[in-house]
């Protein structure tokens, strides 16, 4: 994802020493299970032991079918369970649906075989919160996260790391309920444009969980990249899901609305652009990485300095790659 991303930056010569510094983070890949078959996959969702299962699923699937074929088919399946590994699943598949786009027909098989990999995470670590926004409310973005109900800080977590945050969701009174305020619009890219825009504003503003709030700005950026590969029918329920995701984020890690900074006002002056990028490619972490990248990107569709004061702000806040 990273890789990708400093490509996307134009800065794709330090990839390689990127990688192999990376590469010792990395968990030896799962042995080669068996494919799932296709009347048992609801029950293998969320079960991190069946990766390798997944993988074989998705290998067979991408050799008998065209890449996008295989993504509209398990785009919708998967989408309740966007929270999957912090979002990890979802930004990995959209950094190698981004590639495979622009590499032609047929696309080398270890893109497609990346995409492979993406979808089984995602599969694998499936994790669905509550709720199912419609997306018919009466409130902007701003507003419906002003009024969500939020997490208790001293709730105790239902598992490790920011899903276990998550998970704990499902305890916190009316928050599905909450999510419904929401109105989107009907152009979705508009709709991603306001909602990324109010996630990025609270990254900004609030220092106290960076990562997981960069997750609510990275995820639905990622969504964006996937949508030229999708029917329009699939259009809207990505943009409740991408909602459903910052909500739950900021709900689970922002205790008092008040302090998200929704209606702050924007800054004079937006940080420069290639400072932000040299910045990233020097400070070496992913989601440092990521995030830039999606705020670059996001800012070059709507100008919005917030998304640029984001980024500064977050790799300000995390410790040096090392």
């Amino acid at each position: 994802m990273a890789a990708e991303a400093l490509i996307t930056m134009g800065a794709g010569d330090v990839v390689p020493e990127w990688v192999d510094a990376y590469r010792a983070k990395l968990e030896p890949e799962p042995p080669a299970g068996r494919p799932i078959k296709p009347d048992e996959w609801r029950f293998a969702t969320g079960d991190m032991r069946r990766l390798g299962d997944w993988v074989a699923t998705f290998r067979r699937e991408l050799g008998e079918a065209p890449w996008r074929q295989v993504l509209e088919t398990w785009w919708p399946r998967l989408l309740p369970g966007m929270a999957a590994s912090a979002t990890h699943g979802v930004i990995r598949t959209a950094h190698i649906v981004r590639v495979l786009s622009a590499a032609g027909d047929p696309p080398p098989w270890p893109l497609v075989d990346e995409l492979a990999h993406g979808l089984a995470f995602w599969a694998a670590r499936y994790q669905p919160l509550p709720g199912s926004p419609a997306l018919n409310g009466a409130l902007d973005p701003a507003a419906s996260i002003a009024r969500l109900p939020r997490m208790n800080s001293a709730e105790p977590a239902s598992g490790a790391g920011i899903g276990g945050r998550l998970a704990a969701l499902v305890r916190v009174p009316g928050f599905a309920e909450g999510l419904d305020a929401y109105g989107a619009p009907a152009d979705p890219d508009e709709a991603l444009d306001r909602l990324i825009a109010a996630a990025a504003r609270v990254l900004w503003t609030r220092p106290d969980a960076p990562i997981a709030f960069c997750h609510a700005v990275t995820a639905p950026a990622a969504a964006r990249l996937v949508l030229p590969s999708l029917p329009v029918e699939l259009h809207r329920p990505t943009i409740a899901a991408s909602w459903q995701i910052i909500g739950g984020i900021i709900a689970a890690f922002s205790p008092d609305a008040s302090g998200d900074g929704l209606d702050r006002e924007d800054p004079p002056d937006a940080p420069d652009r290639e400072v932000l990028l040299r910045r990233a490619v020097e400070h070496g972490d992913e989601h440092v990485i990521k995030l830039t990248e999606a705020a670059l990107r996001e800012h070059g569709r709507t100008g919005d300095p917030v998304l640029l004061h984001a980024a500064e702000a977050f790799v300000k806040r995390m410790p040096m790659a090392g």
